[in-house]
């Protein structure tokens, strides 16, 4: 009786430790928190852009206008974090129709910094091991499920699809994705910056609690620009919860002063 009753509550904790880091099922028709990347092309610039069928939404890469124009196609997702998780890993679906020129191909980086300009520079890593779609005559979905990323414990991940056609042969088909989610296994929501400060949740939502073992004195955030955007002034207390719900999606920066004058700066992903 007892071992069974450890095994249930072994069984739930786990299942607790289990989280959702990231999804898009796109089914409110907006994908403008995503990237669109296209370095090379023929002569008509194409990218990905949302489909829909009887009013299922979904990621769609092509390049034919009566041709298939040769074109490299990369959509990019909004940053999220890893830094308090492992074993982070991706299902999404996936279909491809008509003759395709290669295979749907994911990518991840932890360096890229959200701007398109600065794609080519950031550190792109295949991910493979995916599970494709092999019928183009039929509508139905095949599913990558539950694919190890290896990006565990990371302040800023973005995972890329990449498209590829080619006008000599003809060929590029379309390809497309939904119903993407990454999943991992919460190791913690505190970030610890050093013995003295400590944020948490790292992603947050709503709010960002700071503790210090001294008193805090004034909270800066900025974005990855240097811009500031939120600062909170004379707060004179140990623990303070900051609002950060209206802050946009994306990496930010908190700098934290306490009145015996230590400091520190550190990032935070507001999801």
């Amino acid at each position: 009786m007892k071992k069974g009753l450890l095994l249930i509550l072994s069984v739930i904790f786990a299942l607790s430790m289990n989280a959702q880091i990231f999804s898009d099922d796109f089914q409110d028709g907006d994908m403008s928190d995503w990237l669109t990347y296209t370095p090379s092309y023929d002569t008509v610039p194409f990218n990905w852009h949302l489909s829909d069928y009887n009013d299922d939404f979904y990621l769609s890469g092509s390049a034919y206008d009566g041709h298939t124009h040769t074109s490299e196609q990369w959509v990019i997702s909004p940053v999220f974090s890893t830094e308090n998780y492992e074993n982070v890993t991706i299902t999404f679906d996936n279909r491809q129709r008509y003759t395709i020129y290669q295979d749907l191909e994911l990518y991840v980086s932890t360096d890229f910094d959200g701007d398109s300009a600065n794609f080519a520079s950031a550190t792109w890593t295949q991910v493979t091991g995916l599970t494709l779609d092999d019928d183009p005559s039929d509508y139905d979905w095949a599913t990558t499920t539950d694919l190890n990323l290896g990006v565990d414990g990371e302040a800023t991940v973005y995972i890329a699809f990449k498209y590829v056609s080619d006008y000599e042969s003809n060929t590029g088909g379309n390809w497309t994705v939904n119903n993407i989610t990454i999943n991992g296994t919460e190791t913690s929501g505190i970030s610890e910056i050093s013995n003295n400060f400590k944020i948490s949740p790292n992603p947050a939502v709503f709010e960002l609690n700071v503790s210090s073992i001294s008193t805090i004195r004034n909270l800066t955030v900025s974005n990855v620009i240097g811009q500031t955007v939120l600062s909170v002034n004379n707060i004179n207390a140990s623990n303070y919860n900051l609002n950060v719900a209206d802050l946009t999606k994306g990496v930010y920066l908190i700098n934290i002063e306490n009145v015996d004058g230590t400091s520190a700066v550190t990032k935070f992903v507001k999801r």
